[in-house]
């Protein structure tokens, strides 16, 4: 459940980027690549969401592991410090052109 008020965050302030994690299930002796991303809206976390799970279904040679962030989330001080160590460990960041 997201929180929208009473804290004085946005919309998104309270959500967990962890819950939106992507972990491939059985990585075997794939290669395993790692993907941050940040998005101005949360429909477009769903279709990135997606098509790391599709890879990690669908690939024999490689799986993703993906950690995504909806730019608001950022604003909280927890979230934040996650998202620099996964931006640390990553091998691709993408990030919306919506914001920039």
């Amino acid at each position: 459940m997201v929180a929208t008020g009473g804290m004085g965050g946005g919309l998104f302030t309270q959500s967990n980027p962890e819950d939106r994690r992507v972990v491939p299930d059985e990585p075997g002796d794939r290669q395993i690549f790692k993907v941050v991303y940040v998005v101005l809206e949360s429909q477009y976390q769903s279709s990135l969401s997606t098509a790391c799970k599709r890879i990690n279904a669908g690939q024999e040679k490689v799986a993703v592991e993906c950690s995504g962030y909806i730019l608001e989330e950022l604003r909280d001080p927890a979230n934040f410090e996650q998202f620099k160590k996964d931006v640390a460990d990553a091998n691709i960041f993408i990030g919306s052109p919506l914001f920039f």
